[in-house]
């Protein structure tokens, strides 16, 4: 069984006031108190309730993880893995905790959050995805929650702190590198419309589009699934007139267009060229390397992260509008038009 404050205080024979004391604040004990406490912790290998402490202390420390999908969705994500293991480990290193929450109702969620923080279960928030609609945005704003975004927001305004990577510039690398090898019939697997990283990447195809008037991009907006890559993949490889290579938002739909193509008997990339434009670590089960754009989601989490727990330690003021750079990994995924 467990240690309790009350094993401790009887060891250390002071009150468990004294106990609760020596912990939350002991710079307001006296050494000789303080050893004793300590001793008698570390002869019952006591670990005090965090939680607890935290209300004592009239401070959260918890940052809060938001999701805005289903739960399955979240589970084929490597993605928010990656992104939430990245702020798991900054939390376990600084002593906060992570909470995660999943949900597709964004309105919802920020009435919950606003509970949250007011309950002091949660010092501040990491929200993900963001989309174009800005509503839960400027209610979490008037409510004075603090919050980061790992992604661009609708709005750009100094009250939104958030980091992300230059998705705009990762649609114009992945179709570039297409152009060089001779596609000029490009399908375009992006997300779904209300999400900033589909705006963001339509925005880099239609800039290296304007130089090359002879380009035609067939794109189809769709869930960023593997069950979607493979039905919309399917539908661009039955036209009459397919696409050579097909650009997708992320690994997870550059698995899917395996799936169409293995079951049309098109070869990668000797019939059909692949190129996926958020690179999330699908595309490691593929059996061949995936080329693919570098979106560093470790540092995206680490930064996130960073920045939370500076306001919640610290009081520091969240000052973030970060864009990290993207480069190109080429893989066996791209071969010139046969």
């Amino acid at each position: 069984m467990a240690s309790t404050i009350t094993d401790v205080a009887k060891l250390a024979g002071v009150s468990a006031q004294t106990v609760s004391r020596t912990i939350n604040t002991p710079e307001l004990v006296s050494k000789k108190t303080l050893d004793k406490v300590q001793r008698a912790i570390n002869a019952l290998d006591y670990h005090p309730n965090i939680t607890a402490r935290l209300l004592v202390n009239n401070k959260a420390r918890s940052i809060g993880l938001f999701m805005p999908f289903s739960s399955d969705q979240v589970k084929q994500s490597l993605f928010f893995s990656t992104l939430s293991a990245a702020i798991c480990q900054f939390c376990s290193q600084n002593n906060l905790i992570m909470q995660m929450f999943t949900s597709m109702s964004r309105e919802d969620s920020s009435q919950l959050f606003v509970k949250l923080f007011k309950e002091r279960q949660v010092g501040g928030l990491i929200l993900t995805c963001p989309s174009v609609s800005n509503e839960e945005l400027i209610y979490l704003l008037s409510e004075k929650i603090p919050f980061i975004i790992v992604g661009r927001p609708g709005i750009l305004t100094a009250q939104i702190p958030y980091v992300d990577v230059d998705n705009v510039k990762a649609g114009t690398i992945a179709v570039e590198h297409l152009i060089q090898f001779g596609h000029r019939r490009i399908g375009f697997l992006n997300g779904p419309s209300n999400m900033t990283l589909s705006i963001d990447l339509r925005e880099g195809v239609t800039a290296i589009s304007r130089s090359f008037p002879e380009l035609e991009i067939l794109e189809a907006e769709t869930n960023l699934t593997l069950e979607c890559g493979y039905i919309e993949a399917l539908k661009l490889l039955q036209t009459e007139n397919r696409p050579t290579a097909i650009f997708t938002a992320d690994d997870l739909l550059a698995v899917g267009v395996k799936k169409a193509a293995d079951e049309l008997n098109l070869r990668i990339p000797e019939d059909l060229s692949v190129i996926s434009g958020v690179q999330n670590g699908w595309g490691l089960i593929l059996p061949y390397k995936l080329t693919h754009v570098d979106t560093q989601f470790e540092k995206l989490g680490d930064i996130a992260a960073q920045h939370m727990a500076r306001y919640i330690l610290n009081e520091e003021p969240i000052n973030l509008s970060t864009l990290l750079e993207v480069r190109l990994v080429e893989g066996q995924s791209c071969g010139y038009v046969s």
